[in-house]
């Protein structure tokens, strides 16, 4: 299943498989899943970026996977960062080799604008995605990650 995998990079006309693929990693992840025109707006903003891709894994079936990513410099550190803030595969095209072939496409970019490091973020709950990281080399932070959820205007009481 996994030889016929290519990765190119997305463009609005895939926009319907991409809104799939995301509402896929929202189920996995526990997420509400963002409408198609919130996807079509970002995918529109990214594809502008000139430090941001987006890519998807395609084969004899159609879209079976995408990563989005792109490049911050990092003045905390004096680098730069590749930051992978989407990886998904649909579930039944995980483990031939897509994902593997997203993240090397990842690692070309990073090496290619002299990046030293790749920052993505798994929920501790995703042991596959977790695992499989581990897998391609990349080790857990101790790090602790803090979000803010909600409106600017209204914030949360303490």
């Amino acid at each position: 299943m996994g030889s016929g995998n290519k990765v190119r990079e997305a463009n609005v006309e895939d926009v319907a498989e991409i809104c799939g693929l995301v509402r896929e990693l929202a189920e996995t992840v526990g997420d509400s899943p963002p409408s198609e025109e919130a996807i079509r707006a970002r995918l529109e903003e990214l594809l502008d970026e000139p430090r941001a891709r987006v890519l998807i894994a395609e084969n004899e079936v159609g879209i079976v996977g995408g990563a989005s990513f792109w490049i911050k410099p990092d003045l905390a550190h004096g680098d730069t960062v590749v930051e992978v803030p989407m990886l998904v595969v649909a579930e039944r095209h995980r483990r031939s080799g897509v994902g593997k072939l997203l993240m090397e496409e990842v690692r070309n970019f990073a090496s290619e604008n002299d990046a030293s490091q790749i920052e993505l973020v798994a929920t501790r709950a995703n042991l596959t995605a977790r695992a499989f990281y581990r897998s391609l080399g990349f080790v857990e932070a101790d790090v602790v990650s803090l979000e803010f959820v909600g409106s600017q205007e209204d914030p949360p009481e303490e």
